[in-house]
């Protein structure tokens, strides 16, 4: 969701493979995340093995992980590597001859934001060349056919990096929450002052982008990525903004995903219509991607 062009700012081989192996491990935290929530806390036995299987998993990742950078260094040309080394050698020295200026935070932000707007677009514009796309293909059949039994059909929600939340908003249109003209951003905004107002209950359960835990420091900073709508560089919305704004808003959320599964956010809100949106995790290459739902709309004939 969030990519964002001459040739030479395309990504290189190792930094795809760096980014693949980002994005799994921030996949691998909100699934060990889940398992841990799903341990009642007087169970010790599954405690124990939910345990044991994060230590595997994380284990396991860790060790493919080493495994592939060792096969890519491998089997990476000596020509191309002889290069790379040869123009670091040449920026490492360039600053012996002129002053590197310094960068201000605002100059990073715009520049964090110049580049995630021409990745998005650049990864859009390959996702409409690959609508075909098989595993997509069946992800989304296999959720419609979920939606269908439950009376409900798929609504699209634009893959600009703010689907979470604008998809949240679609939903919260359709059950009357006033304010009825609710925007994605005015839902950033909710989930952010939640997170803020409840540090103790999020920070233990918040990863960055490598999926490394964010500590106190950088608290602060994680809930302004929240805040800012993904063209202003902010971030994706993942299980901790769920939780967040199903305690807000006081209604369960439900996110039907096509293996059958459907996680449940505010279990507890049982008075109120749910709301329900979709995951897929291969409809676009920009990578996850949340969708809305809508009342199935039948033929009269």
């Amino acid at each position: 969701m969030l990519q964002e062009g001459d040739e030479t700012s395309e990504l290189s081989p190792l930094e795809v493979l760096q980014a693949r192996h980002r994005k799994e491990k921030k996949d691998l935290q909100a699934k060990l995340t889940s398992l841990r929530h799903s341990v009642a806390k007087d169970d010790k036995k599954r405690k124990r093995e939910v345990t044991a299987e994060i230590e595997k998993l994380e284990n396991d990742l860790k060790e493919r992980h080493k495994k592939e950078l060792a096969e890519f260094e491998l089997n990476s040309p000596k020509p191309e590597l002889e290069e790379v080394v040869d123009e670091a050698h040449a920026h490492v020295e360039e600053p012996q001859k002129h002053e590197v200026p310094r960068i201000s935070k605002a100059q990073r932000r715009r520049e964090k934001k110049a580049d995630d707007n021409r990745r998005r677009a650049e990864a859009e514009k390959e996702d409409k060349q690959n609508a075909e796309f098989a595993p997509g293909r069946l992800e989304r059949a296999a959720i419609e056919e979920i939606l269908t039994k439950r009376g409900l059909s798929l609504h699209e929600i634009p893959p600009d990096g703010d689907c979470l939340y604008n998809a949240i908003a679609h939903q919260l249109s359709l059950l009357g929450v006033t304010p009825a003209k609710t925007s994605g951003a005015d839902v950033r905004r909710k989930a952010a002052a939640f997170i803020r107002s409840h540090k103790d209950d999020f920070l233990p359960f918040l990863t960055d982008r490598d999926g490394s835990p964010i500590d106190e420091f950088h608290f602060e900073e994680y809930c302004g990525l929240i805040e800012r709508c993904s063209s202003d560089g902010g971030e994706w919305g993942g299980e901790p903004e769920l939780r967040a704004l199903s305690s807000a808003l006081e209604r369960r959320i439900e996110v039907i995903q096509p293996e059958g599964r459907c996680a449940v956010f505010g279990e507890e809100f049982i008075t109120k219509k749910p709301i329900t949106i979709t995951f897929h995790r291969y409809a676009y290459n920009l990578g996850e991607h949340y969708n809305s739902t809508d009342v199935l709309l039948t033929s009269t004939k």
